[in-house]
């Protein structure tokens, strides 16, 4: 039989908050025509600002035929644009749209919600050694194995 004691497992709880989390915005967005993949996008956007779409495609941690779909998508609703880099013509820079500020406005107060539902019952200083603490593990696992942070 298999056998793995999950109880004791970082990675699992971790991942299991991660799902729980991404359900529960996937649920609010779902209400204006948002999706998950979209949210990343803007995400990785807010964060970087102008970025080429290999790095977004990096940062947010999907495979570059999967992300030209949500770019596609996006771009048809004017919500983002790409151009090509003026030091790299073989690069196409991603940036938002002033189109997409009011969505934006809707994803963030989801994600809100989302965030004070997810951390109801658990006090401000416990939520920041929360962050604190996965902030160490994120650091230490990039030193250990070279990974990037994703949104």
């Amino acid at each position: 039989m298999l056998e793995y004691d999950f109880k004791e497992s970082i990675g699992y709880s971790v991942a299991m908050a991660y799902r729980a989390l991404r359900k529960a915005l996937d649920a609010e967005l779902q209400h204006y025509g948002i999706t998950f993949a979209q949210w990343q996008v803007l995400a990785g956007l807010a964060l970087e600002g102008e970025i080429s779409q290999v790095k977004l495609a990096e940062l947010i941690g999907v495979e570059g035929p999967t992300l030209v779909r949500t770019l596609d998508r996006m771009e048809q609703k004017g919500w983002i644009k790409r151009k090509v880099s003026s030091r790299d013509r073989r690069q196409k820079l991603i940036s938002p749209t002033k189109k997409v500020e009011g969505v934006w406005k809707k994803m963030t107060e989801c994600a809100q919600g989302v965030r004070d539902g997810a951390v109801k019952g658990i006090s401000s200083k416990d939520v920041a050694n929360l962050q604190r603490l996965l902030g160490k593990i994120r650091e230490n696992l990039n030193g250990q194995f070279g990974t990037e942070n994703s949104v």
